[in-house]
């Protein structure tokens, strides 16, 4: 496998996201699993776009992009993985609830797409080389477990999840459900060496010692949603009650 880089989705590289491999679908304007009614299929208008770019960008402030891209030594995009925490996806949510085995706290960050074209040489190399990359980033942002859901098919990598076997290659074990809903997960030290929050707040400690220490954290949705779980989704369970 040729060598590879992997950087964080930021303002300018959303533009050289590969396409998925789902026919019709559009990256730009896949909202499947950030709502309960998402779809898969969509034009690719520029609100869309824009959406997409919002939605990737959201956590950049407090934790790091939710997405990475795989490129190679001459800039090519040959991957991309998208991620975030549980409460960012809802639809993620429904499937766990399936399961009330899996643990509820922390809360699990997902991964909700693994696409490698299909022209890549070695393409599950890169997938599995991608994900390791991804785990290994969330792992220095203090993430302590990282879940996906697969979906059989009879092109693995037609769904957004990507195939089970390169997860499985990444490190990843089944540890809930059937062959329709299934959870793999993998298990991080949570360490954060890098940007721990602890390392964090003792940086920004004022110079003396009164009584405005702690700082108060930040209040707000984005902060909590990173590391509590989301209330259940309202809505009619998406998969039915089987």
């Amino acid at each position: 496998m040729a060598d590879l880089a992997f950087t964080l989705v930021d303002e300018a590289s959303i533009e050289i996201i590969p396409a998925p491999a789902r026919p019709g679908a559009r990256c730009q304007t896949c909202d499947y699993w950030e709502r309960l009614d998402g779809v898969r299929d969509g034009d690719d208008t520029t609100a869309r776009r824009e959406t997409k770019r919002a939605a990737l960008m959201s956590g950049a402030r407090l934790a790091g992009s939710y997405g990475m891209i795989a490129t190679t030594v001459d800039g090519e995009a040959v991957g991309y993985a998208q991620f975030g925490p549980l409460s960012h996806y809802p639809r993620a949510q429904v499937i766990r609830d399936r399961y009330p085995e899996l643990p509820d706290s922390p809360a699990p960050w997902v991964l909700t797409c693994l696409q490698v074209p299909a022209e890549a040489p070695d393409r599950s190399g890169i997938g599995q080389a991608l994900l390791e990359a991804v785990c290994a980033d969330l792992d220095r942002r203090g993430v302590i477990a990282v879940e996906v859901y697969p979906e059989p098919a009879a092109d693995p990598w037609i769904p957004s999840t990507g195939p089970a076997a390169v997860h499985e290659a990444a490190g990843f074990v089944r540890v809930a459900g059937d062959d329709r809903y299934p959870v793999y997960r993998r298990e991080l030290t949570g360490a954060g060496a890098d940007i721990g929050w602890g390392d964090l707040l003792s940086k920004t400690r004022p110079p003396d010692d009164s009584d405005a220490w702690p700082l108060p954290l930040p209040t707000g949705p984005k902060e909590e949603d990173v590391f509590r779980l989301p209330p259940k989704p309202s809505r009619p369970n998406p998969f039915g009650d089987d």
